[in-house]
C-alpha cells in the first residue's frame, strides 16, 4: 500500500475513533437495590385504565405501597427483602365489592377473611349504625385482622316508610354527618321525603346511595344529585322509564296506598326473612305489574335513558348476583352452591326456609315473570355499559343465597350480560377508585398505589373467567401465596 493510501486509512480510522469516543455509551438498565419489601418478578402487569398489558415486569412493594414497576430482573434484592418469581402470571389491583353488608352479617369474623382469600381487598359497607361509626371514630377495631379494607360506611339505612316528613329526613342526614357517616344510604320513603334526603346530602357534601323508589323517576333522582342507584332499582323502579306504558304504570303505582310503618319495624324474625328475599313476599298485583313492565320494554327508550345517565354523574351498581338470588328464588344452582359451606348454619337454614316459602308461593306463571325480569335486567346492564353509564361491581352480600365471595359470581353474570372482560375488571378496580375519589391511591398497579393486588394464573383480558384463577393475593403489602390462601379459607370456614 502506498504511503498516501496508508495515510488515508489512518486518517479515516482516527476520525472514526473520534466519532465513537464522542458518542455517548448506551447506558445499562438501572438496577435498584431492594433492601426491604417484596418484588413480584417476571409478571405481566395489566393497566386498568387502558387495558394495556405490560409483560416481563417486576413490581416492588414496600410497606403498604407500590414503590416502582420496572422491567423484570431490574431489582437486586438483598437478604432483608423478598423476591417472588412469578413467570406467566398476571398482576391486577385487588377486587372491590362495592355493595356488601359484612358488618351486619351473621359472622364478619369469617366472611371478611373468606373474601380476602378470594382476592377481595376492599368493600363498601352498605349499612352502618351510630355504634359502628363511634367505634370506628374511636379507633376500636371493627374488622378481623385478616380482612379487606373498609372503603366507606354510612349510618343507619334511611327506611322510614311513607310517614317520614322531609324535615325529619333532612335532620337525619345532618345527624349522620355529625356521627361520621361517609355517605347516606336510603332504601324507602315517600316522594317528598326521598328527594329531601338527596338534596340535604348534597348540601352537606355527602354522597347518597340506595334504592330508587317508584314515585321518583331515575332522571329526577339524578337531577337532584343521587350518587348511586343499587340493584337496578331494585324491581321495576328503573325499568319503568324504559316502558311504553310508563305513564299508566306510574298512575297505578301512585294510586296504591303506601304502608305508613317502616319495614324495619317488623318483628325481628320477619325482618330477617324479608331481607333474605323480599321477592318471596310479593303480592299478586305486584307480580302483574312486573309482567306488564317487562312486556312493554322499549329498547329505543331505554337506550335514550342510558345516554342521559351516561352524560350525568350517577353510578349504577347492578348486583346481578343479588337480583338472580331474589328472582330465581330457590333454584338448584342456589341451593346446591358448594360455597354455601362458607356461610354459618343459621344463615343456610334461613335461606332454605325462605326458598321453601318462595316455592310454595310462586305459581309457574309467577316464576316465569321473575325469570323474564332477570333476563331483562341482564339486557339493560349491557345497554347501560354500551352507552357509557358508570357502573360498579357489587353483590349485596348479606342477602339470601350469597356466600362471602359472591363477587366472583357477579363477574360471571356480568360476562353473561355481555360486558367485556376489561370492563368487568375496571368495575371492580379503577372505577371503584374513581367513585370514591381515590384514583391516585388505589385501583391501578402503579407507584404510590396501595399494595392491594391479585396475581392471576391467566390473562383477565382474554376472559372474565380468568379473574377466578388466583395464584396470590397481596393486602396492604402482606403477600398470601396460594397455599396460604387455602389455609385462610380453612381457618375461616364456619363450624
Amino acid at each position: 500500500m502506498s504511503v498516501h493510501k496508508r495515510n488515508q486509512v489512518k486518517s479515516f480510522a482516527t476520525a472514526l475513533l473520534s466519532i465513537v469516543a464522542a458518542a455517548p455509551l448506551a447506558a445499562a438498565p438501572p438496577v435498584d437495590m431492594v433492601r426491604q419489601g417484596v418484588v413480584l418478578d417476571g409478571v405481566t402487569v395489566i393497566d386498568t385504565r387502558t387495558g394495556a398489558a405490560r409483560p416481563n415486569s417486576a413490581v416492588w412493594i414496600q410497606g403498604e405501597r407500590i414503590v416502582k414497576v420496572a422491567p423484570a430482573h431490574s431489582f437486586k434484592v438483598a437478604r432483608t427483602a423478598r423476591r417472588v418469581s412469578l413467570p406467566g402470571r398476571f398482576v391486577v389491583p385487588g377486587y372491590n365489592d362495592m355493595h356488601a353488608h359484612n358488618l351486619n352479617s351473621a359472622s364478619p369474623a369469617t366472611s371478611l377473611p373468606l373474601m380476602l382469600a378470594s382476592g377481595i381487598t376492599g368493600f363498601r359497607q352498605m349499612a352502618g349504625s351510630p355504634e359502628l361509626l363511634a367505634a370506628r371514630a374511636s379507633g376500636k377495631p371493627i374488622l378481623p385482622p385478616e380482612s379487606p379494607a373498609l372503603l366507606a360506611m354510612p349510618g343507619a339505612i334511611l327506611i322510614p316508610g311513607a310517614s317520614a316528613t322531609a324535615e325529619w329526613m333532612r335532620a337525619e342526614v345532618r345527624r349522620q354527618k355529625q356521627q361520621g357517616a361517609d355517605f347516606i344510604k336510603i332504601a324507602d320513603a315517600g316522594r317528598e321525603a326521598y328527594l329531601a334526603a338527596i338534596d340535604e346530602a348534597r348540601l352537606n357534601g355527602l354522597p347518597i346511595a340506595g334504592h330508587l323508589v317508584p314515585s321518583v323517576t331515575i332522571r329526577e333522582a339524578a337531577g337532584h344529585g343521587m350518587t348511586s342507584v343499587e340493584h337496578l332499582g331494585p324491581g321495576i323502579s328503573v325499568l319503568l322509564s324504559c316502558s311504553r306504558d310508563e305513564d299508566a304504570l306510574r298512575r297505578i303505582l301512585s294510586s296504591a296506598p303506601e304502608p305508613a310503618e317502616a319495614p324495619a319495624n317488623a318483628a325481628p324474625e320477619e325482618w330477617k326473612r324479608l331481607l333474605a328475599n323480599p321477592m318471596a313476599q310479593l303480592p299478586p298485583p305486584a307480580i302483574r305489574l312486573i309482567a306488564r313492565t317487562v312486556a312493554t320494554f322499549d329498547e329505543a327508550k331505554c337506550r335514550t335513558l342510558a345516554r342521559d345517565l351516561a352524560a350525568g354523574t350517577m353510578w349504577q351498581v347492578p348486583t346481578l348476583a343479588r337480583l338472580e338470588a331474589m328472582e330465581i328464588g330457590d333454584g338448584p344452582s342456589l341451593r346446591d352452591n358448594p360455597d354455601n359451606k362458607y356461610v354459618p348454619a343459621e344463615s343456610r337454614a334461613l335461606w332454605n326456609s325462605v326458598g321453601d316459602a318462595f316455592s310454595r308461593r310462586m305459581a309457574a306463571g309467577d316464576r316465569e315473570t321473575l325469570r323474564n325480569l332477570f333476563e331483562l335486567q341482564l339486557k339493560v346492564t349491557k345497554l347501560f355499559d354500551e352507552a357509557g353509564v358508570k357502573m360498579l361491581a357489587g353483590t349485596d352480600f348479606g342477602g339470601g343465597w350469597l356466600p362471602p365471595a359472591s363477587l366472583h359470581h357477579e363477574f360471571d353474570l356480568l360476562a353473561r350480560a355481555g360486558i367485556p372482560p376489561l370492563r368487568i375488571l375496571q368495575m371492580t378496580t379503577i372505577d371503584a377508585a374513581r367513585f370514591l375519589g381515590r384514583e391516585r391511591t388505589m385501583g391501578a398497579v402503579e407507584p404510590g398505589m396501595a399494595a392491594d393486588l391479585v396475581v392471576l394464573n391467566a390473562n383477565p383480558l382474554a376472559a372474565a373467567g380468568n379473574l377466578h384463577g388466583i395464584a396470590a393475593v397481596m393486602r396492604a403489602g402482606r403477600l398470601y401465596m396460594r397455599a396460604e390462601l387455602d389455609a385462610l379459607k380453612r381457618r375461616s370456614t364456619p363450624r
